[in-house]
């Protein structure tokens, strides 16, 4: 094949996203003709597609070497060294690309890369100022916006960050995620009720979905946590789930907010001490698209929950007619009652029956049309799901959470095991670690042997890695299990507060329940 017929067969494929042949054509190209521009960016495109940036990188130098004043081709420069995490090299591009005066499509893609780059460094002001250059080329956009929301909110500049939401609201005042991004930041600074105002607004305005309700569910479990007693606890674990179930059912999930909803709803049984209903719901998580498909519920017959979602946003039919009177009131609906009147005087029927025939020409009939929920048919997830090693780690973590509860030792070392074969290193010590516990609880032969080795192992872990606070947890858990209390408080003070705090409790605790 010549040139031409490999750089069209190499963009023909690229078109159909086979970007392996595409890449492959491109090279042959690039062999067959060196000088020109078309085959490096071929293969350019095609290896930025493959998540190869730094050999994208290599073939847009090349092009751009073949044609020095493309502005287009130090956009794609600068584009592949940035997903190579090069910032620098990658700012230097996109600057040669706005002096070549690429096109303007691409200036509003250079400024929020740049915007970007400036965030990753912790320049919000820059990455703002950037931000609205881009916007004088792309105009009103939401994602931009919320971008920009982004960047206030980490400079803490509250009052521009509900700014750029309000904008956001009336581009798409349907649009759920700007209302969730309202109340998890009124959530951080513990504004409860402005939280629950925001999901109230929400339930009047936007399409919710299921991310609604893990706001609403959230909501439920941390407002005022002042006031919160065991009993209170309980309830609000309770509502949480029923508002999660319901979620399910009303949010249109994917097979992603199902794995999530599914094991908040074990976390939050096995705080309530109910682990039979936790390991019911894990066994349902190793196929959830098959589990909620099929009808599968969180809320288990031995589970006595409150559904109090009228409570926190969704209206009752009360409350909606007492909306519906307040919007007449505020003159919602004289645009409608004009348009009546118009009609009435422009009758000339005097008989109260023909006046009412002659209004009912201008209305259309409807009772007889089905409902938009009649036509609509129970809704499924039909793609599928398979759990990232991080998402069978916290089901794995669950189980063995669940299984201690039980006292089903068997079952919870298994588990540990499992654990222990995770790619991710801190999982593996968590296996690891109950692995050691339940060696203790079934009073296994050289139990505290193990403590003992596995102690001297973390401490080596630490005295490498000094900011391995990891480590350190496990080390202080295993000083704990052996009833080396004074161990464990020295080393539980060299924490950060965070750590240390919990740790400390978990010692007291231990401390008292073996005096007991």
């Amino acid at each position: 094949m010549n040139y031409e017929d490999l750089i069209s067969s190499a963009n023909l494929a690229l078109t159909g996203n086979q970007f392996e042949v595409s890449l492959e054509k491109a090279k042959e190209a690039i062999k067959k003709d060196g000088t020109k521009v078309d085959g490096y960016l071929c293969a350019g495109k095609a290896a930025l597609s493959l998540g190869m940036a730094a050999d994208a990188t290599s073939f847009f130098k090349s092009a751009a070497e073949a044609d020095k004043n493309n502005g287009g081709i130090f956009f794609l420069l600068g584009y592949a060294q940035a997903m190579d995490g090069n910032s620098s090299k990658a700012l230097q591009s996109l600057t040669k690309a706005l002096e070549l005066n690429c096109d303007d499509s691409l200036k509003e893609q250079i400024y929020r890369m740049i915007s970007m780059i400036n965030a990753e460094s912790g320049d919000y002001d820059n990455a703002i100022a950037n931000l609205e250059r881009a916007e004088d080329y792309t105009g009103p956009d939401y994602e931009l916006l919320q971008q920009k929301a982004s960047y206030y909110s980490q400079k803490r500049n509250y009052h521009q960050t509900f700014f750029v939401l309000n904008q956001m609201k009336l581009l798409r005042p349907k649009e759920y995620l700007t209302y969730s991004l309202a109340f998890n930041i009124f959530m951080e600074l513990n504004g409860y009720d402005e939280a629950k105002a925001e999901l109230e607004r929400a339930a009047r305005f936007a399409n919710l979905d299921i991310t609604y309700y893990k706001d609403l569910a959230a909501y439920t479990m941390f407002h005022n946590p002042e006031d919160d007693t065991v009993e209170i606890l309980n309830k609000k674990w309770m509502e949480a789930i029923a508002i999660l179930d319901k979620g399910l059912a009303n949010g249109r999930p994917n097979g992603e907010d199902v794995f999530d909803a599914y094991m908040n709803a074990a976390q939050l049984y096995l705080s309530l001490e109910m682990p039979e209903c936790a390991i019911r719901i894990l066994d349902a998580a190793v196929d959830v698209v098959s589990s909620y498909n099929n009808g599968f519920s969180i809320i288990s017959s031995d589970a006595d929950t409150e559904d109090s979602t009228s409570d926190y946003g969704i209206l009752s039919p009360e409350d909606e007619e007492l909306l519906m009177q307040e919007r007449w009131e505020n003159g919602e609906f004289e645009e409608l009652s004009d348009g009546i009147a118009n009609a009435l005087m422009e009758t000339v029927a005097e008989d109260p029956e023909e006046l009412a025939q002659e209004i009912h020409q201008y209305l259309t009939p409807i009772d007889d049309i089905p409902s938009d929920i009649s036509c609509e048919e129970a809704y499924r997830i039909n793609e599928g799901f398979s759990m990232e090693q991080m998402q069978t780690d916290l089901r794995n973590s669950l189980y063995v959470n669940a299984y201690e509860m039980l006292k089903d030792y068997d079952r919870m070392l298994q588990k540990a095991k499992e654990l222990q074969s995770s790619s991710i290193v801190i999982n593996q010590y968590n296996g690891i670690y109950y692995e050691l516990k339940a060696g203790k609880y079934t009073n296994k032969e050289n139990w505290e042997k193990k403590y003992r080795e596995r102690i001297r192992f973390w401490t080596k872990r630490m005295l490498e890695d000094p900011t391995d606070f990891v480590s350190a947890s496990y080390r202080i858990r295993s000083c704990i299990d052996i009833g080396d209390f004074e161990e464990a408080e020295q080393l539980a003070a060299c924490l950060p507060t965070d750590i240390k705090e919990s740790l400390r409790e978990e010692i007291s605790k231990e401390r008292v329940r073996e005096e007991v």
